[in-house]
């Protein structure tokens, strides 16, 4: 599908880079020349230098056979005007990323469709749901759910003390309905077989219906004795604020440190029981005064990745058992970890995560999720009879690049399926797989 990206920064490269990923063909527009000159040896894209609104430079590009058109500059007027073009232009599906979240919550369908924006995607917004989600599962470092919630994934982090170190999985005996899917070391993704093992440092993600994960998960992984609700928040910028209101909303007990007064002064307007204290957070009496170290988790929300990563350290030396940091280079993440910060996240990949589940909805996909900043996916797939899978049992298929089947969602039955389980059609298969064999799969599948 011919795609347009309006906006080259951090969110726009990352969603192409995913959308060549998966074949399309994608054209980037940003009006900053410096941007798509360093983008020129990076991207396999069409960049072209410009306004995302100019009707007639797009008409240049040739609008006729765009499938969609994506605007995800820093402007929210820019995206929201860029899109109505489009729209007008004949364009079928547009998205626009919007920060005020005051615009999507009081538009309805009709304004919307009048605007001709068909998404609006809020990044701050996205990330802190993905955050809450998170945080309601203290002993797991990523969550998922598909089926409506019937069939869930989630990520663990292996320690020293883990029982089953270096035993091979086909001696391993997991609640039934729990798959283990994936194994992350090193950086490098496994989709692991019966000689597999788990080392200490791994991560691993377990796939399955919702009551045998969280049985594995009370039996090897919780902590929740000690978990008590109780978060520290450094920043309160947009991401910051957000995720206050939805945490106290959720029942946790909030402390949020900011150095911005003004920013205080709006986050306290939005919110009844947390406290908002004026302060730097990497003030260390300033958090000995305010007793950080007796919450259960310290998330550090500024825009600077390296003072993030400080504040979490300080976190981590006062006792705080769980850190969270937002990094604004993904390339980031996989250092924190090594350095003993247990959840490490970008804004900008949950965003083009969010968006690319979007552009693949058309193509039979229910629901996609990414991991590790897009190391591994899982993904619902729709079977229909066009499907070369319909019909067939599991052990006589052969499913292209390394993937697992983890769950097939029948009705409302979930299914933890073995060899001669047969697929039919109208079935959603839940696969987790590798990036680099996405396309294969949903080529085959769909």
């Amino acid at each position: 599908m011919k795609i347009i990206v309006v906006g080259a920064g951090k969110v726009g490269y990352s969603l192409s880079q995913r959308l060549v990923q998966d074949n399309h063909d994608v054209y980037m527009i940003d009006r900053s020349q410096e941007r798509i000159h360093n983008l020129e040896h990076v991207l396999d894209v069409s960049l072209v230098q410009g306004n995302g609104s100019d009707i007639q430079l797009l008409n240049e590009i040739g609008m006729d056979d765009v499938g969609m058109f994506i605007a995800v500059t820093d402007s929210d007027e820019v995206n929201m005007l860029s899109c109505a073009v489009a729209k007008i232009a004949g364009v079928p599906t547009t998205v626009a990323r919007v920060r005020d979240t005051n615009i999507a919550e009081h538009m309805d369908d009709t304004m919307k469709e009048r605007l001709g924006v068909d998404l609006f995607i809020n990044p701050e917004m996205v990330t802190a749901q993905e955050l809450l989600q998170i945080l309601e599962t203290p002993s797991a470092i990523d969550v998922e759910e598909f089926g409506q919630g019937s069939v869930r994934l989630m990520e663990f982090k292996i320690k020293d003390d883990f029982p089953l170190l270096r035993t091979p999985l086909k001696d391993v005996c997991f609640p039934e309905g729990a798959l283990l899917v994936g194994i992350l070391r090193h950086g490098e993704m496994i989709i692991p077989h019966g000689e597999s093992f788990v080392q200490p440092h791994d991560s691993v993600f377990f796939l399955g219906l919702k009551n045998a994960i969280d049985t594995l998960e009370r039996q090897w992984f919780s902590n929740y004795d000690t978990f008590h609700k109780r978060v520290v928040i450094i920043g309160a910028g947009l991401l910051g604020q957000n995720l206050t209101v939805l945490l106290e909303r959720a029942g946790f007990t909030v402390k949020v440190i900011e150095k911005d007064i003004e920013r205080c002064e709006q986050l306290a307007a939005k919110v009844d029981k947390a406290i908002i204290i004026n302060g730097d957070g990497t003030d260390f009496d300033l958090l000995e005064a305010e007793e950080v170290s007796d919450n259960d988790v310290i998330i550090a929300l500024t825009d600077d990745d390296k003072l993030n990563l400080l504040v979490a350290l300080v976190g981590k030396h006062m006792g705080i058992p769980k850190t969270v940091v937002r990094v604004g280079r993904p390339e980031y993440i996989m250092l924190m970890e090594q350095v003993g910060i247990d959840i490490v996240f970008s804004p900008r990949l949950l965003t083009a995560g969010q968006i690319l589940r979007f552009v693949r909805s058309g193509e039979g996909v229910v629901s996609i999720s990414t991991f590790e900043g897009g190391k591994a996916e899982s993904i619902e797939i729709a079977i229909t009879e066009q499907s070369p899978v319909a019909g067939k049992q599991l052990k006589d298929i052969r499913l292209p690049g390394k993937a697992l089947v983890g769950v097939i969602l029948r009705g409302n039955e979930a299914i933890v399926p073995r060899g001669n389980t047969e697929i039919l059609v109208g079935d959603h298969i839940v696969l987790f797989t590798l990036p680099e064999s996405v396309t294969k799969l949903l080529n085959y599948l769909t």
